[in-house]
């Protein structure tokens, strides 16, 4: 299915045009596995008349913040722009894409020549395909494959894939993807961590000042610590978080600190067997951030609600 790969552009940019202007460790995905593969209807097409922005990230040059749609329902990426031109970190859907692609064009004079996805969740890949169209070559980690073609999705077919770590060399910066192998949100996640500008693109794991998402979704609770540990000991200056506003290492700490205790609240509470009506209420985690955190009164219970079931799948007793 996959072939190793390590581009050298210098060889190839005369022949393969803008779209090869980096190097990578990655490796080809063989175009083959998406072959008359069957392409959903794209739900958010016509949703166009949202809010977006391209904003420089304060003190990184060359580093902006691609957003559509306002605060609490924001997608957003990173964009790192080059003599080479664009890359960029997700979409959001086709309408806002479309005006990236062009906003890039029209400020920059560039081509979006590298998108990363950071997970397979069609609400942060709505619209990459525009990516895709404009000649972009399209990196994923290896797991994202196989839910894009069985679930259907009208999103761009990754081109370069990889396992646990890769890493791009775009213009005059190193980017290291990272992927955990344990799982987080998702077992397709990617980090994406610039060490020369301090900054990172660290979607829906890490968190600006915000309780995570309804019941955590798709959730791997010990791959979730595990990738906070390693995001707090990068120690970014600046983390785009996928949604609401950026947010910085410290803000991790303390997401940290929440969701273990979150878990070793529930698990104590079901280890002496309290139902879920009456467990739910008998915890604290999270109670200090209830007027400093948003989204105490809308996903707290739902997080609640998703550490039980990690819980209670995962607990063994006597039996």
């Amino acid at each position: 299915m996959l072939k190793k790969r390590t581009l050298t552009t210098a060889l190839l940019l005369a022949a393969a045009g803008p779209a090869m202007a980096f190097t990578h460790t990655g490796k080809d995905v063989d175009k083959s596995m998406f072959e008359g593969r069957e392409i959903a209807p794209d739900p958010w097409a016509d949703q166009c008349d949202v809010e977006r922005s391209l904003v420089p990230i304060e003190g990184k040059e060359n580093l902006y913040r691609h957003t559509n749609n306002t605060f609490p329902a924001t997608h957003s990426g990173l964009v790192l722009i080059q003599d080479e031109g664009a890359l960029v970190i997700d979409a959001g859907n086709r309408c806002a894409a479309e005006w990236l692609r062009d906003e890039i064009r029209e400020r920059f004079d560039k081509e979006i020549t590298l998108a990363i996805l950071t997970h397979a969740h069609f609400d942060h890949l709505a619209g990459s395909s525009v990516y895709q169209e404009a000649g972009a070559e399209i990196i994923a980690q290896r797991n994202a494959l196989e839910p894009i073609i069985g679930e259907k999705m009208p999103v761009a077919e990754p081109t370069i894939t990889f396992d646990e770590e890769m890493t791009v060399t775009f213009g005059d910066y190193e980017v290291l993807l990272h992927h955990e192998p344990a799982g987080n949100h998702s077992n397709s996640m990617v980090q994406v961590w610039i060490p020369e500008l301090s900054a990172m693109q660290c979607t829906d794991v890490c968190q600006s000042e915000t309780f995570p998402y309804m019941d955590f979704l798709d959730f791997y609770y010990p791959g979730w610590i595990e990738t906070l540990d390693w995001v707090i000991d990068k120690n970014p200056d600046v983390i785009d978080v996928g949604h609401y506003s950026p947010a910085t290492a410290e803000d991790q700490v303390a997401l940290r600190d929440y969701m273990t205790e979150l878990h070793d609240q529930v698990l104590e509470l079901h280890r002496e067997g309290m139902p879920w009506d009456q467990l739910w209420r008998n915890v604290t985690a999270g109670n200090e951030h209830k007027d400093d955190w948003f989204g105490y009164e809308y996903m707290r219970v739902h997080n609640i609600r998703g550490m039980f079931r990690w819980v209670d799948n995962h607990r063994r007793g006597l039996w």
